[in-house]
C-alpha cells in the first residue's frame, strides 16, 4: 500500500509519497546520489531489490512507482520493479522516458503503475505522466491526485483516502491555481491565534488540551524543512493522518502485518531540486534528512 500526492505551483512542483511496506521487510537505504551517463540523480535504496519507489534527476524530471495488486504476477522469475526507476531516472526528459520503457522487458515485471514529473511541469505547463503495466499490456491511466495502491480492499481505500484529501484541502482554504509554492504561512502564529480561539484548523487538541502528538510532530518537520505555503503543510498533514483511525484506511497506514515506513517529499522550481526524507512513519518519526540537487535544466520547453 503506497499513497502519492502532488502539487503543481507556477514555478514547478510537488510530489508527497508514503511507502508502506510488511513490518518484516527490511528498512530502505537513505537517498544516495547517483551518476548514470552523465545524469546526476537522487533516490533512496530498497536494500531487497537494489531499486527505488522515487527519484529526482538534475534536470528536474521526478519518477514514481506504485505496485499494482490487482494483477496476479506471473508464474516465472521477476526483475524487482523497484529497477525500473533506477534504470529509467537518467532520462531527462518525457519523450527519452516513453522510448526508454518501449525497450524494456516488461514481461519480467509484476504489475505496476508508474508517474513521470516532467522538467518543465508546472500549473500552466505539461501533464503528470501516467502509465500501468498489467502484465500483458501497458496502458494510459489518468494522473489524478492523490493517487493509492492497496494489496487490501484497494476501491474502500482509494475512496476513503480521495475523500480525506479533498476534505483536508478544503479545511485549509488550500488553492491548487499556481500560487502554491510561494504562499507565506507563518505557522507559529497561526498556531497561537487558533489555540486563543479554540478553534483549530491546523492543530487538533485533545479533550484535555494537550496537542495531538500526530499534529506536533507535522509542525516540527514542516519547521524542519522550511516550508513556507499553507498547501505543502496541507498536503504534509494529509500523508500523517491517522482518519479515521490508525488502520488500513488511513493514509499514515497501520495494519498487525504492514504499515508506512517513510514518507518522501520532492519540491522542482526554478530555484530549487531538492528532497526531504523521513525514515518511518511520517506520524511520529524524528528521522528527517533533506538533500539538494543544483538543475542543470533543457533551455525549451518540451510539447507532450
Amino acid at each position: 500500500m503506497c499513497t502519492v500526492s502532488w502539487l503543481l505551483a507556477n514555478d514547478g512542483y510537488q510530489v508527497f509519497f508514503n511507502r508502506d511496506e510488511q513490518k518484516g521487510r527490511a528498512l530502505a537505504h537513505a537517498p544516495k546520489y547517483f551518476n548514470d551517463l552523465g545524469v546526476k540523480y537522487l533516490m533512496p535504496v530498497d536494500p531487497v531489490g537494489g531499486g527505488s519507489w522515487i527519484a529526482m534527476n538534475q534536470a528536474g524530471l521526478s519518477i514514481c512507482l506504485l505496485n499494482y495488486y490487482q494483477q496476479k504476477p506471473p508464474g516465472k522469475e521477476l526483475i524487482s520493479r523497484g529497477l525500473l526507476v533506477k534504470s529509467l531516472v537518467s532520462n531527462t526528459s518525457l519523450p527519452k522516458i516513453r522510448s526508454a520503457l518501449n525497450k524494456l522487458p516488461l514481461q519480467r515485471y509484476a504489475a505496476f503503475t508508474l508517474l513521470v514529473f516532467p522538467s518543465h511541469l508546472t500549473a500552466k505547463t505539461g501533464d503528470v505522466y501516467a502509465v500501468r503495466w498489467d502484465g500483458c499490456e501497458l496502458s494510459s491511466v489518468t494522473a489524478v491526485s492523490p493517487m493509492v495502491s492497496s494489496s487490501v480492499a484497494l476501491a474502500e481505500v482509494t475512496n476513503y483516502r480521495e475523500d480525506h484529501h479533498n476534505s483536508i484541502l478544503l479545511q485549509h482554504q488550500v488553492l491548487f491555481s499556481g500560487e502554491g509554492c510561494n504562499d507565506d504561512l507563518d505557522i507559529e502564529n497561526d498556531s497561537q491565534n487558533n489555540t486563543d480561539n479554540n478553534t483549530d484548523s491546523h492543530r487538533h487538541t485533545k479533550s484535555d488540551g494537550k496537542v495531538d502528538r500526530v499534529e506536533e510532530n507535522i509542525i516540527e518537520l514542516t519547521n524542519q524543512r522550511c516550508l513556507d505555503d499553507k498547501n505543502s503543510l496541507a498536503l504534509t498533514r494529509f500523508h500523517a493522518s491517522h482518519e479515521p483511525t490508525p488502520s488500513y484506511l488511513s493514509v499514515c497506514m497501520h495494519r498487525d502485518d504492514a504499515h508506512t515506513v517513510s514518507f518522501t517529499h520532492l519540491i522542482a522550481t526554478r530555484k530549487q531540486l531538492k528532497m526531504n526524507y523521513v525514515c518511518g512513519c511520517p506520524c511520529s518519526s524524528k528521522q528527517h534528512q533533506s538533500y539538494a540537487l543544483y538543475p542543470q535544466r533543457e533551455t525549451y520547453v518540451e510539447v507532450v
